[in-house]
């Protein structure tokens, strides 16, 4: 009965310092100019990755593709290794409302601004600035 009582308090301790870690920060500005906008909502610094939830804004009933998505701070660069909302190198469409709500996968970085979006569509390359309010 021991045994299990103290695996039960380490799991929860491991949880609660897995959750402790993770850092959601709102409030962010961005601009460009860009064949493909980005409004970014929030970021999520986990010790695993870091998401960014996010607009791509477009004309209702138009089309766009993402190739490739590259997050640039002044202490390197970081790929983006999976989206959610639409998938890389495939065609999607904007709907009525002309914002799809995107998150982001990047490996884990530092919670700094100002940061650099480079945007890779067949449109070319676009860069987006992103920082706090």
């Amino acid at each position: 009965m021991r045994k299990i009582c103290v695996c039960i308090v380490l799991s929860v301790l491991s949880f609660v310092s897995f959750v402790s870690e993770a850092k959601v920060i709102r409030g962010y500005s961005t601009t460009g100019v860009n064949p493909l906008s980005i409004v970014v909502d929030s970021i999520d610094y986990r010790s695993d990755l870091t998401r960014v939830y996010c607009n791509a804004v477009g004309r209702p009933h138009t089309s766009n593709r993402i190739d490739a998505m590259k997050m640039i701070l002044k202490d390197g660069s970081y790929v983006a290794n999976d989206i959610d909302g639409v998938d890389f190198k495939r065609y999607f469409q904007w709907e009525d409302e002309g914002s799809i709500p995107l998150e982001i996968d990047f490996p884990p970085m530092k919670a700094v601004t100002p940061m650099r979006l480079e945007i890779v569509s067949p449109h070319g390359t676009g860069v987006i600035l992103i920082k706090k309010k």
